[in-house]
C-alpha cells in the first residue's frame, strides 16, 4: 500500500495558482463526485514539466502523472465517497489553501481524516475509498492521477 504526505513551498503553490488561472474551459462538476463546487477538466497540459517535478518530486510519480484537475468548493461543497481504481494506480491531492473544515476521509487501510492545509500533498493507492466532508466556501484542491490503467 502506498500512502505519503509532504508539504510544498508557498512559491510552488503560487505557481500552481498562476497555472490554474490559464484555464478557460467549463465546469465538469456535474459529471463527477464533486458536489456544490467547480471542477475543471484535465489541465495537465497547462503545467510545465519543472512545476510537475516540484509537485511530485519522485521520478516514478512525475513521469506517471497523466491528469490534473482543480476543484473549488462553494459553501457546503463536498466529495461523495469514491475511488479511482478503474483509471489509475495512484492518486494525489494537493491542498491549495488551509481550511478549518472539509476534511478528506480515507477508509481502510488508511483510516485517516486529513484537515486541508496549504501546501500539503497526499499520494495514495487509487483503490482506497475516500471522500471529503462539507466545507465552508473557498476550499481549493488540485487532484492528480498517476500511472494510467489500460482498460
Amino acid at each position: 500500500m502506498l500512502y505519503d504526505e509532504y508539504n510544498l513551498t508557498d512559491d510552488t503553490i503560487n505557481k500552481i495558482y498562476k497555472t490554474i488561472n490559464k484555464y478557460k474551459g467549463g465546469d465538469y462538476s456535474l459529471t463527477t463526485c464533486t458536489e456544490n463546487g467547480f471542477q475543471t477538466g484535465n489541465i495537465i497540459n497547462l503545467f510545465s514539466k519543472s512545476l510537475i517535478k516540484k509537485i511530485l518530486p519522485t521520478k516514478k510519480m512525475y513521469e506517471g502523472l497523466f491528469h490534473f484537475h482543480y476543484i473549488k468548493y462553494n459553501q457546503g461543497g463536498f466529495q461523495a465517497e469514491h475511488n479511482h481504481d478503474k483509471t489509475e494506480k495512484y492518486s494525489c491531492i494537493v491542498y491549495l489553501n488551509s481550511m478549518k473544515d472539509g476534511y478528506t476521509i480515507f477508509k481502510k487501510p488508511i483510516n485517516k481524516k486529513i484537515l486541508p492545509e496549504k501546501g500539503k500533498v497526499i499520494i495514495f493507492d487509487a483503490d482506497i475509498l475516500h471522500s471529503a466532508e462539507e466545507s465552508s466556501a473557498g476550499k481549493e484542491i488540485l487532484v492528480g492521477a498517476i500511472d494510467k490503467k489500460i482498460l
